[in-house]
């Protein structure tokens, strides 16, 4: 096993930059294996100084250099119950329907929209 000094891999990142074909392109295994080798002879300080790489890359995290995340617990969602009162009068509903989720539709007085959204609502499988 050959560590090479600084200098020789300062100019091997340098060189590998100026040929990129892509900003995000990955660093070739070779390369990154060599920084790696010349951490645990020079220090990751020095290292991370004369390649201007990620120091977390270089310190034996993950060989594919994705970050682990630590697990999270997932968030319970909360729902409120919304109530509102119908209106102040002594009728009676002439249609009630109700949904799957158990809301429920009254309707009070027949207009052309209401017949619609009844229509709608038998149309959907909402009545028999």
């Amino acid at each position: 096993m050959v560590v090479e000094s600084l200098s020789e891999l300062k100019t091997a990142f340098r060189g590998w930059r100026s040929k990129k074909r892509y900003p995000r392109e990955s660093v070739p295994e070779e390369l990154l294996d060599r920084a790696r080798r010349a951490v645990a002879v020079h220090g990751l300080a020095a290292v991370v100084k004369a390649t201007r790489f990620d120091r977390s890359r270089l310190s034996g995290g993950r060989k594919d250099g994705v970050k682990e995340r630590k697990a999270t617990v997932p968030t319970v969602p909360s729902y409120s119950r919304l109530e509102l009162a119908g209106p102040m009068s002594a009728a009676r509903p002439l249609a009630e329907a109700e949904t799957q989720s158990g809301m429920k539709l009254r309707i009070f007085q027949i207009t052309p929209e209401t017949l619609s959204l009844l229509t709608v609502m038998c149309g959907a499988g909402g009545a028999p």
